[in-house]
């Protein structure tokens, strides 16, 4: 699919005194299938010669889909994935997949610091054969948070106060 029409050629029981005409309704936007080659006289000389049609055959083009590499700190959600293909003819985009990829991973906002796969499967279209790059999801350590423990001073015989502290960033 995409690629130029081919050069009709034939082949002869016998030698031709001229060239038979050689013709197909297929183009390189066809889609996949079967487009018949008709062959008709043309220039040749020869008496009682018997043209028998050919079929040209169209197949999947081959279609990449990569998942790609993120990165994230852990405690974030994990970011959109997004896929980049490779492949496409005649100008085409992801809008001819009758099913987009989807996305998979074991990865969650807990997940430990780790290098981990991000699976990209499902997608379809009529004219490619598509095959799958896995990606990755790098967690890095999530921000630092700095706790102290406020300085309190009480008298003594009284009640302990109220025990409080200080964060350097927000806490959850």
């Amino acid at each position: 699919y995409g690629d130029a029409v081919p050069e009709l050629t034939y082949a002869s029981s016998d030698e031709l005194i001229g060239t038979p005409l050689l013709s197909c309704t297929a183009t390189s936007s066809s889609p996949v299938g079967t487009y018949p080659i008709t062959i008709s006289k043309g220039s040749v000389e020869n008496y009682n010669v018997e043209y028998v049609s050919g079929t040209l055959t169209i197949v999947k083009a081959p279609l990449t889909i990569s998942a790609g590499s993120y990165t994230k700190k852990q405690g974030e959600e994990n970011p959109e994935f997004a896929a980049t293909y490779s492949g496409f003819k005649n100008g085409e985009t992801a809008s001819v997949l009758t099913k987009q990829p989807i996305f998979t991973t074991d990865v969650v906002a807990s997940t430990a610091p780790g290098q981990y796969t991000v699976k990209v499967s499902g997608a379809e279209a009529q004219n490619y054969e598509i095959s799958y790059v896995d990606g990755t999801l790098t967690v890095t350590d999530a921000d630092k948070v700095t706790i102290t423990a406020n300085n309190i001073t009480m008298v003594y015989g009284d009640a302990v106060p109220e025990l409080t502290y200080a964060s350097s960033d927000e806490l959850i």
